[in-house]
């Protein structure tokens, strides 16, 4: 029994700083409307998966979206410091490639999808012509590739940025205030470690209680 836990604790230790020095840095946020920019989003799900060289965000719309909001225009990633990324590229997205536009700015309170700010960010827009129309239920996916980064720096105060515009069913109407823009803590290697140690005491107790019996 013992020899098992001991065994379960180095691997979970393992994977999780395998995983840390990997920089893969996962997270997700459920949503009833915008947050707290406003209430006038459909009800979503947001994943994000961060490397060193990739970003992905994937949107589940979970709500039924109204002609108000029934189209994405821009998303966005901030996950490290400006100025670290470069060579952006945008390699998936829900539409064809050529519909949409990327830069290291973030979702801008406009119709003009990005904006600027240094490369803190990672965003793709298909403003103002070709917004992404969306359906209950719908699973929407991006994908960034940049050169690599130090993986230290990828969410390095614990927090990844996820915003998304979105828009009514015309392109020609105003997109201002559809934003959604919320940050997300990450689960901290540290937290597998106090798993670890958990085991470790539970293992000692077994020796222990198999000692004295």
């Amino acid at each position: 029994m013992r020899r098992m836990l001991v065994a379960l604790t180095l691997l979970i230790l393992a994977l999780g700083y395998g995983a840390s020095a990997k920089a893969d840095t996962i997270g997700s946020l459920s949503l009833s409307n915008c947050g707290t920019a406003g209430t006038n989003c459909p009800a979503a799900t947001y994943k994000f998966d961060i490397t060193a060289t990739t970003a992905t965000l994937t949107i589940t719309i979970t709500g039924a979206p109204t002609s108000s909001n029934n189209y994405i225009g821009s998303v966005d990633l901030g996950f490290a410091p400006s100025n670290t990324i470069t060579g952006l590229n945008l390699t998936a997205a829900p539409s064809s490639l050529s519909l949409w536009t990327f830069t290291t700015g973030s979702v801008s309170s406009n119709s003009n999808g990005c904006g600027t700010n240094s490369g803190a960010f990672v965003c793709a827009t298909a403003l103002p012509l070709n917004p992404l129309l969306i359906t209950q239920n719908g699973v929407y996916t991006w994908t960034w590739t940049y050169n690599a980064i130090d993986p230290a720096l990828i969410a390095s105060n614990g927090l990844v940025h996820v915003g998304v515009q979105y828009g009514p069913n015309s392109p020609n109407n105003p997109w201002n205030g559809l934003i959604v823009s919320q940050e997300v803590r990450v689960p901290e290697p540290s937290s597998l470690t106090l798993l670890g140690v958990g085991l470790l005491a539970l293992a000692a107790l077994a020796r222990r209680h198999t000692q004295n019996g």
